[in-house]
């Protein structure tokens, strides 16, 4: 997560060795990304928030966070030079790390949670399943990296292959097509369904027996639209006629599909009772849009004002050490503005503020951490 070197430009991407600087968009997206994890679990966990329109046009927005951060994973990888024992040594490194994390984790939310431990639950939650005692389910996204991440070889060879950008873009249109197609559906189907007053078939679930990834099909789909940033943002340069232009336009598809997000919310949460989230949100095809456009928004982005720039790059280093810190500290922030009888509620501003709070001292803790022999590998991936 916080492995970042500069992507070779489009014309040099196969085979090329990336250089050590640091691309600022990157680190801004990752920043952006993190803060929206950490912001839809602090609503969730606290009960801070408000259930107002307002409100939930903002959380809404957070479903961009994790698509941004396999985007930002499949740009760096897909377009860097391939060790395949580096590759494996990384995966190790994961998994020692996913696992002692799980293991300072479980006893500590437990305690913040006022629970005992399920200890017959406990081998299937280091092996990657479920635990449903304490608030742990969080450790998905590194699942499902590590998924593709066993798999990344192969699409490394078949990306770098003559040809292969065509062939891989090809099948990851048709995944991604069976995967967005099936939520697509499922949304028609409901609002159908409610506007008419009759059941109405969800014709296009079935497409999902093609998609022979499971429940992390998405996730690749994100990283490889990642791993084409360089190609997407070459045909919107041959398409447009100016850079303002393509920033005009980007700029437009992504409020566009945030509207859309939130309209649908809004119906979601009229028809099922949902609150801050767009059911199925990471399969829905204007998540895809939304992530795509700002992604491309992103990568423009080689410098950033000198007075954010030291946060952002902190930030866009730490993210792991954040990641895995950020539910510890919304549970303890959450006990002591409870202890302190601060609020039940609050304006959306106190709670934006609060969360930001947490990311700077996940990235402090984080940061210091990394510095610290043997322990440093707990937060540097």
């Amino acid at each position: 997560m916080n492995d970042q070197r500069r992507a070779a430009p489009p014309e040099h991407a196969v085979r090329q060795k990336v250089h050590k600087d640091r691309i600022a968009g990157l680190d801004l997206a990752k920043s952006l990304a993190i803060f929206l994890v950490i912001f839809i679990h602090y609503i969730f966990y606290t009960g801070f928030v408000g259930d107002t329109a307002l409100n939930n046009l903002a959380s809404t927005f957070s479903v961009v966070g994790v698509p941004l951060f396999f985007a930002v994973n499949g740009y760096l990888l897909m377009n860097s030079r391939f060790s395949a024992d580096k590759h494996l040594h990384k995966i190790y490194r994961m998994v020692f790390i996913l696992l002692t994390w799980k293991i300072i984790s479980l006893p500590i939310l437990s305690a913040l949670m006022h629970k005992s431990i399920d200890w017959k639950s406990v081998p299937q939650y280091l092996l990657g399943g479920s635990y449903d005692v304490v608030p742990l389910g969080y450790f998905w996204f590194i699942n499902a990296l590590l998924a593709i991440y066993i798999v990344f070889p192969i699409l490394k060879t078949v990306y770098d292959a003559p040809n292969g950008k065509r062939y891989l873009g090809y099948v990851t249109i048709v995944l991604g097509a069976l995967i967005f197609a099936v939520t697509l559906g499922d949304n028609a189907k409901d609002i159908l369904a409610s506007y008419s007053g009759h059941q109405v078939p969800q014709v296009l679930a079935s497409l999902s027996q093609y998609n022979i990834l499971g429940g992390y099909g998405y996730a690749l789909v994100y990283f490889i639209a990642g791993g084409y940033g360089h190609d997407m943002a070459a045909w919107l340069s041959r398409h447009l006629s100016s850079k303002r232009a393509k920033n005009i336009c980007l700029s437009l598809m992504a409020l566009l599909a945030w509207g859309l997000l939130f309209t649908l919310q809004r119906f979601q949460a009229r028809a099922k009772g949902i609150s801050f989230y767009v059911d199925s949100g990471y399969q829905n095809v204007l998540t895809l849009i939304l992530t795509i456009a700002l992604f491309q928004l992103f990568i423009q982005v080689w410098k950033v004002p000198s007075g954010i720039n030291s946060i952002v790059t902190a930030i866009g280093s730490n993210t792991l050490g954040i990641y895995y810190l950020h539910l510890m500290l919304i549970l303890v922030t959450r006990d002591l503005v409870l202890h302190l009888h601060l609020f039940n509620k609050a304006p959306m501003l106190i709670n934006l503020v609060l969360v930001a709070a947490i990311v700077l001292i996940a990235t402090f803790i984080s940061w210091v951490g990394g510095k610290i022999p043997f322990f440093r590998h707990l937060f540097i991936g």
